[in-house]
């Protein structure tokens, strides 16, 4: 869950939206002059009108002039400069892309907390699935982000630890403050769990299966303990450490070997299907009951289970380039001398153009239709199999022209959605939980009613008064030079390192 906001506003995405409001805003011009015109004759001309009283517009006027600032508010990216505002680093930036990311989070969130209800259970499998997204969009985001710039050598590119450093910035704050408010009100009651606890704070969680039988006879795992929707950004620092390499990989590769990557990938989703249905592998292995438990976990909480949906972002991410972007300055190709992007958005396939609709569209048809194998293949649809529908979904959002990508994901509301997506997510049962504790949940249906807008309220304010804060004080500090004590423990590590590399050259 990474932030496509961490590198986010567009040039030809806005086109359409930014022609309507000119438009609007030329209307009631033309309008209030013809009025003022009207109205100043009449008053050379000595009207009936007294003098000093006020001249009111005609309705139309006003409601157009009502109109016109309806949409300047509603789509704020349209507005003059900010349209096509780009980043130094010379890639448009993909603003559009939060709100399919808050879409997946609030249809885990009603998974997590409505799967129980017999109207909806029967559909609530579908809404779990969606967690692949946040590996997908990670993928993207950052591989973009390196492909839209020339490579980097030498001094002038980050090291790796400073790199997963600029990363951490973004999600840490938020994660961690979810992490003290659940142990807060629900701590650890087992030395299991709290030994667990320094592997949650330093997001390690989720880097291998770590599961343990109780005296009771259950089964607990370190990715689910304390707030286990965090599991996900274990595994995406294991992921970030590769990002880099994996997009110098695909900066020159063409379309068909990058589709030919994802393709493998999604059918990579069916070898999780086979290993887990049924306990398969485990049962291959000679495991009992806590090894099967341990292979589960192993396929859904770990990288293990995920490496493909993260390949498959990158690759995508280079598909974006191609198809999708040109050289600001030549409008040729992007190359390795390309120095600035620009989208270029009618040279996509238009099944890409209207991604975002074609998405939702096979997606809402997958759940009318094939909601009786959700259940019997789950680890393949949860663990890649969703692809070719979050792909489509991912690029229309991307290159901008979806009727839903220009009127609805870069809407105010959706734009403020797609700030809070991650808090959302994170907060889910940290919520949940002081609600349950405080007025109960099972049998009260006001709670499990107003819990979203809740939600929504809390998330906001997190990302108000805490994450967006800290962001700007980070921007700060790499402004001012302010050295922290994370730039001390960064820079001994990497002397460490970089001693231990010397002497392995000088034992050869």
């Amino acid at each position: 869950m990474q932030s496509s906001s961490s590198d986010r506003p567009e040039g030809d995405r806005e086109m359409q939206t930014s022609e309507d409001l000119t438009a609007m805003t030329t209307l009631s011009t033309r309008g209030t002059s013809s009025f003022q015109s009207s109205s100043d004759s009449s008053q050379s001309s000595g009207s009936l009108m007294d003098k000093g009283s006020k001249v009111q517009p005609p309705r139309c006027t006003r409601v157009r002039e009502c109109a016109r600032r309806f949409g300047a508010w509603m789509y704020p990216l349209s507005r003059g400069d900010r349209g096509n505002a780009q980043p130094a680093g010379g890639a448009p930036r993909l603003e559009a892309l939060d709100a399919p990311r808050w879409i997946a989070s609030i249809q885990i969130v009603c998974y997590h907390m409505y799967g129980h209800k017999e109207a909806f259970s029967r559909y609530a499998t579908w809404f779990a699935v969606w967690t692949q997204l946040f590996f997908l969009l990670s993928g993207f985001v950052l591989a973009y982000a390196e492909l839209a710039k020339p490579p980097k050598t030498g001094n002038s590119r980050l090291s790796l630890l400073r790199y997963v450093r600029r990363r951490l910035t973004v999600i840490y704050p938020a994660f961690f403050l979810a992490l003290l408010l659940r142990v807060t009100y629900h701590p650890g009651k087992t030395p299991f769990e709290w030994s667990m606890l320094p592997l949650h704070a330093m997001l390690m969680q989720s880097w291998l299966p770590i599961c343990i039988a109780t005296e009771s006879g259950s089964i607990t795992c370190s990715p689910w303990l304390f707030n286990g929707e965090a599991w996900f950004l274990s595994v995406l620092l294991i992921f970030w450490l590769f990002l880099r390499p994996l997009a110098e990989m695909f900066r020159q590769r063409s379309l068909t070997f990058c589709s030919v990557t994802i393709v493998v990938c999604w059918i990579w989703s069916y070898v999780y299907q086979i290993a887990g249905n049924h306990n398969r592998l485990a049962s291959a292995l000679g495991f009992g009951e806590l090894g099967s438990i341990i292979v589960m976990v192993a396929i859904r909480a770990t990288p293990i289970g995920f490496f493909n949906v993260f390949i498959a972002g990158v690759a995508a991410a280079r598909i974006f380039i191609v198809v999708a972007t040109k050289d600001a300055d030549t409008g040729g190709s992007v190359s390795l001398e390309t120095r600035k992007v620009a989208l270029a958005a009618t040279n996509a396939p238009k099944v890409l153009r209207y991604g975002c609709c074609v998405g939702y569209i096979i997606y809402a048809g997958m759940v009318a239709f094939l909601t009786k194998y959700i259940k019997s293949h789950y680890y393949f649809f949860h663990n890649g199999g969703m692809l070719p529908v979050m792909l489509l979904v991912l690029l229309g959002a991307a290159i901008g022209t979806d009727p839903l990508a220009v009127w609805v994901f870069r809407s105010k509301p959706f734009m403020v959605l797609g700030r809070i997506s991650y808090l959302q997510y994170l907060m889910q049962h940290v919520l949940q939980g002081w609600i349950a504790f405080t007025f109960g949940w099972d049998n009260n249906p006001v709670a499990q009613a107003v819990f979203i807008p809740a939600l929504l309220v809390f998330s906001y304010i997190c990302q108000r008064w805490v994450e967006k804060p800290y962001t700007l004080y980070q921007r700060w500090r790499l402004e001012k030079g302010v050295r922290g004590c994370d730039d001390v423990v960064i820079e001994r590590l990497e002397s460490g390192f970089a001693a231990t590399a010397a002497c392995l050259r000088c034992s050869r």
